[in-house]
């Protein structure tokens, strides 16, 4: 469990199950995980109760960002795609919108950058952002993460090819 002041980042529970659900049916969100059909509340329950919650095993996490004055799921943050050897971690993340705009999402980048970083001691964290979503673009800018390319008609989405920015923020304390 990581916290602060503002927010909690912890593993899901058994009781998570219907949030997480609501997030990954939302067909609004599918293009940003290629998902292209419904889970089922069985699907996520089985990966509640899979995970191991330790990325070395399982090479991902997936973390509930839990507004600490409210006690509110706020959304999710994901750490995926972890590769021990190269010393790497992709991550992503979802703020529902009524929690939008509050400063949650730069406080659970904050978090788990620390944590990657002083802890499980990454190297690099990166991120696949679509070119034309200026608020997450912003967000991990503000975090630190820079632009080192850009993917051109990356992701198909509403009708159209969109290009996808790859961001990376490397830890200047690792020396490998």
């Amino acid at each position: 469990m990581l916290q602060s002041s503002k927010i909690l980042l912890r593993i899901p529970e058994p009781s998570d199950a219907a949030f997480m659900l609501a997030i990954e049916n939302d067909e609004r969100y599918w293009h940003l995980s290629n998902n292209q059909s419904p889970y089922s509340l069985a699907d996520i329950e089985d990966f509640i109760r899979h995970s191991t919650a330790n990325l070395l095993v399982d090479k991902q996490i997936r973390l509930v960002i839990v507004e600490q004055s409210t006690g509110e799921k706020a959304g999710l943050i994901d750490l995926f795609e972890y590769d021990p050897i190269h010393s790497r971690v992709g991550t992503g993340m979802i703020i529902t919108e009524p929690f939008r705009q509050r400063g949650l999402g730069i406080e659970a980048l904050r978090l788990i950058i620390r944590w990657l970083f002083d802890v499980v001691n990454v190297q690099q964290l990166w991120s696949n952002v679509l070119s034309n979503n200026e608020a997450s673009m912003k967000l991990f800018k503000k975090a630190g993460f820079e632009t080192t390319g850009v993917k051109k008609h990356w992701v198909y989405y509403q009708n159209e090819y969109c290009d996808e920015t790859f961001l990376q923020l490397f830890n200047t304390k690792t020396t490998k």
